[in-house]
């Protein structure tokens, strides 16, 4: 009882109220987990209105390699529709070297998978849809505004031919969310909104009555969960915390090494144009003692 109170105050401290979507352990727990299947229809229909999908089955969050040596990996959430399509939809907090490619490793299991079975027969293979849900602008894409993007294999030279139908791309970049609930247009992409925002929400936009997000800030609510759930979220919630100050520091202590080497650059500039020390000191903000040091490595 006591560690329950501990991860209580925890959540307190840091003004938890509603667990935060975009941390891939919440994101499963709401939209992976079995008995919300309904809140995984409602958002994969807004991501891909055009399919029109009306059920969907959960599967394994493993994917498999081919051979045993291979490399496994796990993925967020996965399902099939009801016409036999994959879908693969990842929740990333923070860009990644190779997030495109990234995509394209995780959207070739299916297709492994279907060998492993045995399905030899034919080369026919269902369409797979790799969702990439994204707190960043995804980089090496050419930019533009919309919301959801959704690439598949086409004609470089005319893109209106399709080469396959069986690879699917989409990404979701909630940055281009508009920053209030008012501002968003379309009522579809409030799952989107609360995905983004729900974990600094204190309470539930009243917008949100008697529609089916109330489920999600219901089963998001932290002081509901069980012990162990909320030190799983916390000990994830952590460790994203930790990752941005290492970040954080990082990006200071290369922009306070950018600016001395400037600096020293500036003031080997002047040491070449036969400037004295105190002019150097001023315009540079040198100590005497560095600019000694400067004279010695340019004498050696």
């Amino acid at each position: 009882m006591e560690s329950f109170k501990t991860s209580l105050d925890e959540a307190l401290r840091h003004g938890i109220v509603f667990v935060d979507l975009r941390i891939d352990y919440a994101f499963k727990l709401i939209f992976g987990t079995p008995g919300n299947e309904d809140l995984l229809l409602r958002l994969i229909n807004t991501i891909l209105p055009e399919r029109h999908i009306t059920s969907v089955e959960l599967t394994t969050q493993e994917l498999m390699p081919l051979r045993p040596e291979g490399r496994r990996s796990t993925i967020d959430v996965s399902c099939t529709a009801e016409d036999g399509s994959t879908l693969i939809i990842e929740m990333q907090i923070r860009s990644q070297n190779d997030f495109n490619d990234r995509m394209v490793f995780y959207s070739s299991f299916p297709i492994i998978n279907r060998l492993r079975r045995g399905a030899n027969d034919s080369y026919k293979l269902t369409p797979v849809y790799m969702v990439a849900i994204t707190d960043f602008i995804v980089p090496g894409i050419k930019p533009n505004d919309e919301l959801i993007n959704h690439y598949t294999i086409r004609n470089i030279r005319d893109n209106g031919i399709e080469f396959t139908d069986s690879v699917h791309y989409v990404t979701v970049e909630l940055p281009k969310l508009p920053a209030a609930l008012s501002e968003v247009k379309d009522r579809a992409e409030w799952i989107l909104y609360t995905i983004k925002n729900i974990g600094t929400m204190e309470v539930m936009p009243e917008e949100y009555r008697g529609t089916y997000l109330e489920k999600i800030f219901g089963l998001s609510n932290f002081a509901a969960m069980s012990e162990m759930t909320q030190r799983e979220y916390l000990a994830k919630f952590m460790a994203e915390l930790d990752e941005k100050s290492r970040l954080r520091t990082a990006r200071e202590e290369g922009l306070a090494e950018g600016r001395e080497e400037v600096i020293s650059a500036i003031a080997q500039r002047m040491l070449a144009e036969g400037l004295d020390d105190a002019l150097i000191s001023k315009y540079t903000g040198l100590t005497p003692e560095q600019i000694a040091g400067l004279r010695e490595s340019r004498a050696i």
